[in-house]
């Protein structure tokens, strides 16, 4: 896991789920947009950008290390017993990530899905900036409160809805947060394996694939290679998951939903 030095200029944090955590340079006297979570310059320069490759785990320890995804997805997971992983929660950027935040499970900690940026700054490190220590933890309990929701809808999926509901739910969710709009379609990337996939799903990985197959042969999908998906229709693949408009609430980009 590399780490470098940020760059001093002003991060806007934006709404938890959106492609990227831009950094924005103001000219002299100028002011952020209106309801932006900003890290001043002071405050990032005590940050660094930590950078992870796909499939790298991140072990972390104490509650002082605060992450903040800067771009790319992770995932949370635990050792749910002394066999078997656990997936707990998908990290979209703008996502907060702290040991006080998770779960006290063995293990747990972050799995990089994709190549993977996030800042980590220090609690120790705020505290001769209390204005904008205060802006950040404003930022930190929004994000983890959208987290929250985030997690409890998926704990319902898991315990309400069928298998195939689940899998329509996890496609939709990753095309409406990172999917692309080509030709009246959604085309996203499938960055979990087969058997992550199944994991985080509470599936086994033969279901899961006989499922994909009954969503192409319905046309809600389309798959191009091993790795990336297509969403022929939004509302299709809607039609197979009653908690389609939840999804939406906490998931959504807004340009897709005409799909």
């Amino acid at each position: 896991m590399k780490s470098q030095r940020m760059s001093p200029s002003k991060m806007a944090l934006p709404q938890a789920g959106t492609s990227t955590i831009k950094t924005e340079t103001h000219p002299d006297g100028a002011r952020p947009r209106p309801g932006a979570s900003t890290i001043s310059d002071t405050l990032l320069r005590r940050g660094v950008v930590v950078k992870a490759r796909r499939r790298q785990r991140l072990t972390i320890s104490g509650t002082d290390q605060i992450f903040v995804v800067k771009n790319g997805l992770l995932v949370m997971s635990a050792n749910a017993s002394s066999e078997r992983r656990q997936l707990l929660t998908l990290l979209y950027p703008g996502d907060v990530f702290s040991m006080d935040l998770a779960p006290p499970l063995e293990g747990v900690g972050l799995v990089a899905m994709t190549d993977c940026d996030l800042i980590r700054i220090r609690r120790s490190a705020l505290g001769d900036f209390p204005e904008e220590a205060r802006r950040f933890d404003e930022y930190i309990a929004d994000s983890a409160s959208r987290l929250h929701a985030r997690a409890a809808l998926h704990i319902a999926r898991l315990a309400s809805l069928s298998s195939e509901s689940r899998v329509a739910a996890f496609i939709l969710e990753l095309a409406l947060r990172t999917g692309h709009v080509t030709n009246d379609q959604v085309s996203c990337d499938l960055p979990l394996s087969r058997c992550d996939i199944a994991d985080y799903l509470s599936l086994n990985a033969d279901t899961l694939s006989r499922i994909m197959t009954r969503l192409k042969e319905r046309g809600a999908i389309a798959t191009v290679g091993r790795s990336r998906t297509i969403v022929k229709s939004i509302k299709r693949l809607c039609q197979e998951l009653p908690v389609c408009a939840a999804t939406i609430a906490l998931h959504s980009q807004g340009e897709m939903l005409g799909q």
